[in-house]
C-alpha cells in the first residue's frame, strides 16, 4: 500500500508519520507540542528536501518555542492580542500565556499535549486526528472548549490541514473564537531569490505595534507575482473570497513550488520574513490580529455550536520557471 502511517519516539516526544511511497512525501507530526507539523521531506534518497523550518527534538521546542512560534497553532486567538486585554459580554478580560511589548502573542494552545484521537490508512490517503480539551484554566480566558486537528496527507504532495472547535453543549457562555497556523516554509537558500504570489490587492494597516488600525491600504507588491528580493515581511492580507491557489511560494533555482489552496474559514494571510531569511512564515488566519478587539473576523461561538477551519497545501515541481508566470 503506498500510505502508511508510523508512530514513534525519537528525540524526545512522539512522532507521527504520514508517508506516500508514491510521491515520496512523508509529513511528521509532535502531538505533544500543539499538533505541530515538525517536518514535511520531499524524496526518499540520502538527502531529501524538508520544506518545513521545524525543531530536532523536544529540547529544541521548549528552549525556542517562543522566539518564532514555528508551526504553531495560533487559538482562540492569533497573532497579537493589544495589551492582553479584551471586553466579552461586558466583562473586562486580561490574558495570554507569552507578553511581548505589552501584547499577548499567538494565543493559548501554542505548546499543549494533544492526544491521538485516531489514525488511518486508505488506498488513497492517511491521516492523523488529536484532540485537546482545554479547561477554562488560564486566566483571563474561562471557556472550556474542544480544539481537533486533522491532518490528512493525499496523493500528488497534497496535505490537508483540518480544525473544528467546539463550544461544549451546555455551557453558559458564547466564546470569542478565532484560529490560525504557523508555519515556516523553506526552498532551499535564502527567501530573497524566491518568488512570491498572493491573492489579494488589499493589506491591513498596523500600527508601530503591529495591531491593525482598522484600516485597509493598497497592496501592489505581491498580487501578480515576483522575486521578493530584500523586502522584508511582516503583513496581513485580506484574501480575495473564492481565490484558489490564494498564495504560491517558488524557488527558481530548483523548480519546487508550494501552493495553498483554499477551503474554509481563513480568509486573512500572514507573512513574516525572519532576520536570516532562510524560510518564510506564511500563517493562515480566520481573522485579523486583535480580532477580540476589532472585530474583524471574530466569530463567536454558541453554547453547543462548532466550527470548522481547513486550508490544503500542495507541492508540486512540475520544471515551473519565472517566465511561465
Amino acid at each position: 500500500m503506498a500510505f502508511t502511517v508510523e508512530r514513534r519516539l525519537q528525540e524526545g516526544w512522539e512522532v507521527v508519520e504520514l508517508q506516500d511511497d508514491r510521491s515520496g512525501s512523508s509529513v511528521e507530526i509532535i502531538p505533544w507540542a500543539g499538533a505541530i507539523i515538525n517536518s514535511w521531506k520531499l524524496g526518499m534518497g540520502a538527502q531529501p528536501l524538508d520544506i518545513i523550518d521545524g525543531y530536532s527534538g523536544r529540547r529544541d521546542f521548549e528552549a525556542n518555542v517562543h522566539k518564532g512560534f514555528k508551526s504553531a497553532k495560533l487559538s482562540p486567538f492569533v497573532c497579537r492580542l493589544k495589551n492582553g486585554e479584551y471586553e466579552w459580554e461586558g466583562i473586562n478580560r486580561s490574558t495570554g500565556k507569552f507578553m511581548l511589548n505589552k501584547d499577548a502573542l499567538h494565543g493559548l494552545l501554542y505548546d499543549v499535549p494533544f492526544t491521538i484521537a485516531k489514525d488511518w490508512v486508505k488506498e488513497e490517503e492517511c491521516g492523523v486526528e488529536m484532540v485537546y480539551d482545554y479547561q477554562g484554566d488560564i486566566k483571563g480566558f474561562p471557556f472550556p472548549y474542544t480544539c481537533i486537528v486533522r491532518y490528512t496527507l493525499k496523493p500528488d504532495n497534497l496535505l490537508t490541514i483540518s480544525t473544528v472547535i467546539k463550544n461544549p453543549v451546555g455551557s453558559t457562555s458564547s466564546i470569542p473564537m478565532t484560529d490560525g497556523w504557523h508555519p515556516y516554509f523553506t526552498l532551499g537558500g535564502k527567501v530573497d531569490d524566491w518568488w512570491l504570489k498572493i491573492a489579494s490587492d488589499q493589506m491591513l494597516e498596523y500600527d508601530d505595534s503591529l495591531i491593525p488600525t482598522g484600516k485597509l491600504i493598497t497592496n501592489k507588491d505581491f498580487p501578480e507575482g515576483r522575486l521578493i528580493g530584500n523586502t522584508k515581511l511582516d503583513n496581513g492580507f485580506l484574501l480575495e473570497p473564492g481565490a484558489s491557489p490564494f498564495c504560491v511560494l517558488k524557488n527558481p533555482a530548483n523548480n519546487i513550488s508550494i501552493e495553498f489552496i483554499s477551503a474554509v474559514n481563513y480568509p486573512y494571510l500572514q507573512l513574516y520574513t525572519p532576520d536570516h531569511r532562510k524560510s518564510i512564515a506564511i500563517e493562515n488566519l480566520s481573522s485579523a490580529p486583535d480580532a477580540f478587539n476589532n472585530g474583524m473576523g471574530l466569530l463567536p461561538l454558541k453554547p453547543g455550536e462548532e466550527f470548522s477551519f481547513e486550508v490544503g497545501i500542495r507541492i508540486t515541481n512540475y520544471g515551473l520557471r519565472i517566465a511561465d508566470s
